[in-house]
């Protein structure tokens, strides 16, 4: 059965929120690192199926780890602001998150010289204060459309029923949200990644997805 949540999804036009990708393929994004102890293995599995995905930074993680934000853009990914501190806009108010944002992108420039385009608020809570200091910031709205697991409704499965069910459910056009500081997922994605390649489904480059959201 279709959940009333999926149906709102494919209702709201991509100018305020994008849930699934135009493309016929799978978008992989994680949130909330750069993580020492995780996110350079993911890469190396990223790096060995020759897969690009988008990584949405947290301000605070890049200051402490820039080294790992450089190899996330040379390997090729995609970086997003996922904001500085990780507050949603009902928590801190829409001049706090409007800054907040700001900040993170005051750090993420210098990596790619340019300025971030892609968003992805805290928690995935898009209210109207939060959607209109994204807009302040000139920022797109990236969300997903199916999650790993490790976070929210899903956190008490173990990796193997996280598998089961995202190889049962993962659909082309798919946007994946996972977390690069959770070990769940290093194990997860290697497992996940041989099985949807063996099923024949595609990776969304999203350098070619989002061409104009910024060049390196």
């Amino acid at each position: 059965m279709v959940s009333l949540k999926t149906v709102i999804k494919s209702v709201i036009p991509s100018w305020i929120a994008t849930y699934k990708m135009r493309e016929k393929g799978i978008l992989l994004t994680f949130d909330d690192g750069p993580s020492p102890d995780i996110t350079p293995h993911i890469l190396d599995v990223l790096k060995y199926h020759q897969i690009k995905a988008v990584f949405f930074i947290l301000g605070k993680q890049a200051q402490l780890y820039p080294e790992i934000i450089q190899r996330i853009v040379a390997d090729g990914h995609y970086i997003g602001n996922h904001s500085f501190a990780h507050k949603t806009a009902d928590e801190i108010g829409f001049k706090a998150y409007a800054n907040d944002i700001k900040h993170c992108q005051t750090i993420l420039k210098p990596f790619i010289a340019a300025t971030p385009r892609l968003f992805r608020p805290p928690q995935g809570k898009l209210s109207v204060s939060a959607w209109s200091a994204i807009q302040c910031n000139h920022m797109q709205v990236i969300l997903w459309s199916i999650e790993s697991g490790e976070w929210g409704q899903y956190s008490h499965q173990s990796v193997d029923q996280m598998l089961a069910r995202l190889v049962s459910e993962i659909q082309p056009h798919d946007i994946v949200l996972m977390h690069d500081n959770s070990s769940k997922v290093l194990l997860l994605l290697e497992k996940l990644i041989p099985i949807l390649i063996e099923k024949k489904h595609v990776f969304v480059d999203p350098k070619q997805a989002f061409p104009c959201v910024y060049k390196y």
